[in-house]
């Protein structure tokens, strides 16, 4: 009598076990099948359940500056400078401006290191390179004012 309860005892058990291995057998078939060895995750598309509402993206309006060196209309505004004279210039305006500005020795160009910042930088031939010279084109106020220029014509 005793056998026979653990006998049925056992097989109520392993019946257990295959119907759980059955029931995930079949939620993997029914889930969509991801590349196997992808490290990307896998997305749900449109599954928005927050309550909060969805906040519309803020884009730049771009203003209709003109460019205080070549005096045609700036089309991206980020990416300009502002004219020591008042006004905003091209980044390439600028670029070309400092480069005509000075004499560069062989091996030396000028760059921007930011912060309305550029530097003459010195290319050693092993590949490492240096600055021998600073040129501020823009003060940390103006700078600063074109950021908030920038931040605030957006919708």
């Amino acid at each position: 009598m005793e056998q026979e309860k653990r006998e049925k005892r056992q097989r109520k058990r392993s019946d257990r076990r295959s119907r759980q291995k059955r029931k995930a057998k079949q939620s993997q078939s029914e889930s969509p099948k991801a590349k196997k060895h992808s490290l990307l995750p896998i997305v749900r598309v449109g599954t928005h359940r927050s309550s909060l509402p969805l906040e519309p993206v803020k884009q730049v309006v771009e203003p209709k500056e003109e460019c205080a060196i070549c005096h045609q209309r700036i089309d991206v505004i980020a990416s300009a400078l502002t004219h020591p004279s008042g006004g905003y210039a091209h980044f390439d305006c600028v670029l070309g401006q400092l480069e005509s500005e000075r004499t560069l020795a062989e091996g030396q160009k000028i760059s921007y290191i930011g912060r309305g910042t550029f530097a003459v930088v010195q290319s050693d031939p092993d590949g490492s390179f240096s600055f021998t010279e600073q040129i501020v084109w823009e003060d940390p106020k103006a700078f600063d004012a074109m950021k908030k220029y920038v931040e605030t014509i957006k919708q």
